[in-house]
C-alpha cells in the first residue's frame, strides 16, 4: 500500500518537460558564456571551420546586401540540419587583388556547418584552416573603434598577424544571442619576441 501511495503523485508526462527545461537552461548558460566584455581584446582559437554563406559583391549598398544575406541565412538555417548555430555568423573576405576595387569588393556572410551534405549548391562553401585571432566586440557595431583596439592589442603584445596563403580570412563575427558584433584580426602567426 505504501508503494502505491508514492506512485500516485508520479507523472511520467512531466519528464519530457523537465528535460526540455534543463536543456534550455544549459543553452542559456552556453550563450551567456559567449558574451564577451565590450571593447576588451581577447584571443579566439578556431579549429577548422566549415562555412556556407551568401556573397555580397560591390561596396554599393553593402548595408542592404548584408541585411538581405543575414535574413536569408537566419531563415534558411532552420531547414539545414547541419548548421551549428544560425545566430553566430561570420563575415569573411577573399584574399584577392580585386578587394581594393569598390565594384569588385566581396564580403561573404557565413554560418558554420558540421558538413556540406544536403547543402544546396547555390550556397558559397569553404573550409577555413585552424587559426587564432585577436577579437574585440563592440555592442554598437563600430568597425573602426573595434579595429583600433585590435591593432593596439597586436602592438602591445608584439604579435605578428598575416593572412599568409589563406584564400579567405574572417573579418568579423555576429553573435545575435551573445555580444553582437566582434572584429577579427588577421590570423596570429607568432609573437615577435618568440622569434
Amino acid at each position: 500500500m505504501g508503494q502505491q501511495a508514492n506512485r500516485e503523485g508520479y507523472r511520467p508526462i512531466r519528464i519530457p518537460q523537465v528535460l526540455r527545461m534543463i536543456q534550455q537552461q544549459q543553452l542559456i548558460r552556453e550563450v551567456k558564456a559567449m558574451v564577451i566584455e565590450d571593447m576588451k581584446p581577447y584571443i579566439v582559437e578556431h579549429e577548422e571551420l566549415k562555412l556556407i554563406g551568401i556573397p555580397c559583391i560591390s561596396l554599393n549598398d553593402m548595408g542592404g546586401k548584408y541585411h538581405h544575406a543575414k535574413e536569408a541565412l537566419l531563415s534558411s538555417a532552420k531547414h539545414l540540419p547541419s548548421v551549428k548555430n544560425a545566430s553566430v555568423q561570420f563575415g569573411i573576405w577573399p584574399q584577392v587583388p580585386t578587394q581594393e576595387q569598390s565594384e569588385m569588393h566581396a564580403y561573404i556572410l557565413c554560418v558554420e556547418v558540421e558538413s556540406f551534405d544536403n547543402i544546396p549548391e547555390w550556397y558559397f562553401k569553404t573550409i577555413l584552416p585552424p587559426q587564432n585571432c585577436v577579437v574585440v566586440s563592440n555592442k554598437d557595431g563600430n568597425f573602426d573603434a573595434a579595429s583600433g583596439e585590435v591593432d593596439q592589442y597586436i602592438r602591445d603584445n608584439d604579435l605578428i598577424v598575416d593572412a599568409e596563403d589563406r584564400k579567405y580570412i574572417i573579418c568579423e563575427r555576429y553573435n545575435y544571442e551573445g555580444e553582437g558584433f566582434a572584429r577579427y584580426s588577421l590570423p596570429i602567426q607568432s609573437s615577435s619576441t618568440s622569434q
